[in-house]
């Protein structure tokens, strides 16, 4: 008899106490910028942002090193390394690579080491 009298006492306490607090509300970008749902600031990493002169002439000395070790002879690869090694020599392909080649870009030539394939993520650059 006992037992039967405390059970209803338990569960009001216990629904008291665990139902007590009203549920946190989840943050989102409109709160105040913080959270998980937060939209993604434009900083360093953002995609679209250009390469800076040392970005480009890391990523110029990138496709060098691949061109040079490079055994084809299809023309249309040795002349896209040709211009590439010329221009990252004289600072041309520097200047264009600061205009025209964004972070985004860069991923995609780094993610390869086949020159063919940097080719391809060359003819996607916007100029």
């Amino acid at each position: 008899m006992r037992l039967a009298a405390c059970v209803p006492v338990l569960v009001t306490f216990l629904a008291v106490a665990c139902g007590s607090a009203p549920a946190s509300k989840a943050k989102g970008p409109v709160d105040d910028g913080t959270g998980a749902t937060s939209g993604q600031g434009a900083g360093d990493k953002a995609a679209n942002r250009p390469l800076t002169e040392a970005e480009c002439h890391q990523l110029g000395q990138s496709i060098v090193d691949t061109c040079h070790g490079t055994n084809t002879r299809m023309a249309t690869v040795e002349g896209w390394c040709r211009d590439v090694i010329v221009g990252v020599g004289s600072g041309s392909w520097i200047e264009d690579c600061e205009k025209h080649i964004k972070y985004v870009d860069a991923v995609c030539f780094a993610s390869t080491d086949s020159v063919r394939s940097m080719m391809d993520c060359d003819s996607t650059v916007s100029r």
